[in-house]
């Protein structure tokens, strides 16, 4: 190809993306292969977010170098594919390749990718390493087609979307996009993400019969189960009383009651199910705690009553992004301390401060401190942006909808960066096929539509042409 933007047809793309679905397909299948669960954060040592996130990497900079593109190294915290263009400013896509800890309750090895019914089946199909190869043959179908462009075109790969972001961060040290699109939303495109506020509820509960109370593993998903170990009942008693929707063993120094929900993303937890309110509710309502427990779980049972941060007083609401949600994430009993993680995702209107004072107080009516506060603000660029309204256009045209725009409870690189919008490739009218609780992000059985990631690449490659044009 000469290098024509107006050589790029319908027909040439299609035909180039049926001619290269197997591989593509085979390279997200080798990403889903590697457990990139990040391990915590090792700022000055060569893999900061541990060896699962670092192994994604020299896996990535194979897919990469197998494209035919360049890679630029990031010391770990990522990965970035390059395709040249005529000047430094830079169009750049952001997607991740760590995923969530995989949890309980799957139907298959979450790490043994396969395909079925046109979905591929695995931790982080669909969050996000689908998206990843879909966005790095993007820049592929640029190089084969010998593209001359006005902008360096990009493709970031990060390594802690999940747990901080601090791979962004790092990006940014070094590199300033003109634009970016972030390959981890919904189409039509997001033109904005609510506010996020995570913290900790602390109260002291020795002296009661409470010996421990353990669910969830990151903030951000809604666990799948809470276990809870009391003293001073007998087990067939305990049992009685809670009925079948409970587990109850005996175990050492205690009576082991265990419960199921519906796990899911923290940022979506409608139709989700918390079994930690679930478990305090009931352990209460039977009368089956004793001194400051007792006190502690009717502040879980109220706190976590809706998701709509009614019990917590921070049900704040407004027409650009809806309701503020909230969820517990966590649970631990230690030393004495019962720790109740929040996470909150808030209104784009909400006076951030405004809402920790209003928790601190909810929570001091029940004995609890709040501690490890952090704030993570909102984004929202308008819906009249020429640039949004135009991705919006090329979206709708191309998948045959009229959708809006949304603001949502997500939280991706978008909110990181200078001038950006999250702009697919999952979509948002079509539903989950699979049983409740699975098959989504975070949840067990993740999948991902293939569709998406076809169309998705389609949408891009004109979204590129369309954005080399408007940025300036």
């Amino acid at each position: 190809m000469n290098g024509s933007h107006e050589a790029v047809t319908d027909a040439l793309v299609d035909e180039w993306i049926l001619a290269h679905q197997a591989e593509m397909l085979e390279a997200m299948k080798r990403l889903v292969r590697v457990r990139s669960v990040g391990e915590g954060f090792f700022p000055g040592q060569a893999h900061p977010f541990g060896e699962g996130c670092a192994q994604a990497v020299d896996l990535t900079r194979e897919l990469i170098a197998q494209a035919g593109l360049q890679a630029k190294e990031h010391d770990y915290y990522g990965i970035s594919a390059v395709y040249p263009g005529d000047s430094e400013r830079t169009i750049s896509f952001f997607s991740h390749l760590d995923v969530v800890p995989e949890g309980s309750g799957w139907s298959f090895d979450p790490y043994g990718p396969f395909v079925k019914d046109g979905y591929l089946f695995g931790r982080g199909a669909a969050d996000n390493k689908g998206a990843v190869i879909g966005v790095l043959y993007v820049l592929k179908f640029l190089r084969d087609h010998n593209l001359r462009l006005n902008h360096t075109i990009t493709a970031f790969l990060g390594c802690n979307e999940e747990s901080g972001m601090r791979d962004v961060e790092h990006y940014l040290r070094s590199d300033t996009p003109s634009f970016s699109v972030v390959s981890d939303g919904f189409f039509p495109l997001g033109n904005g993400e609510k506010g996020i506020l995570t913290a900790d509820f602390v109260a002291d509960v020795s002296g009661s019969n409470l010996l421990s109370f353990t669910a969830g593993e990151l903030s951000n998903v809604v666990p799948p189960s809470a276990s809870a170990v009391i003293q001073g009942f007998p087990a067939s008693e305990v049992q009685a009383a809670l009925g079948e929707d409970f587990t109850v063993t005996e175990t050492e120094g205690g009576i082991q009651v265990r419960t199921e929900g519906i796990g899911g993303h923290a940022a979506f937890p409608e139709g989700t199910l918390n079994p930690i309110p679930k478990l305090a509710t009931a352990l209460l309502e039977c009368g089956l705690l004793t001194g400051t427990a007792r006190e502690a779980a009717a502040f879980i049972a109220s706190a976590f009553a809706d998701y709509y941060g009614h019990g917590l007083h921070v049900d704040v609401e407004d027409e650009a992004s809806g309701k503020t949600t909230h969820t517990a994430g966590l649970v631990r009993l230690t030393e004495g301390k019962l720790i109740v993680n929040v996470n909150i995702r808030y209104a784009v209107s909400a006076n951030a401060q405004a809402l920790i004072d209003q928790m601190r107080a909810t929570g001091a009516e029940y004995g609890f401190t709040l501690t490890n506060i952090e704030d993570n603000p909102p984004f929202y660029i308008p819906e009249t942006d020429p640039i949004v309204r135009s991705l919006v256009d090329l979206a709708n045209q191309r998948l045959n909808t009229d959708l809006p725009t949304y603001v949502m409870g997500g939280a991706t690189h978008a909110r990181k960066l200078p001038h950006a919008v999250s702009f697919g490739p999952s979509r948002s009218d079509i539903g989950n096929p699979f049983p409740a609780g699975r098959g989504k992000p975070h949840q067990p059985d993740e999948a991902l539509r293939l569709q998406d990631i076809w169309d998705g690449i389609k949408i891009y490659i004109h979204a590129v042409l369309l954005l080399d044009r408007m940025v300036e």
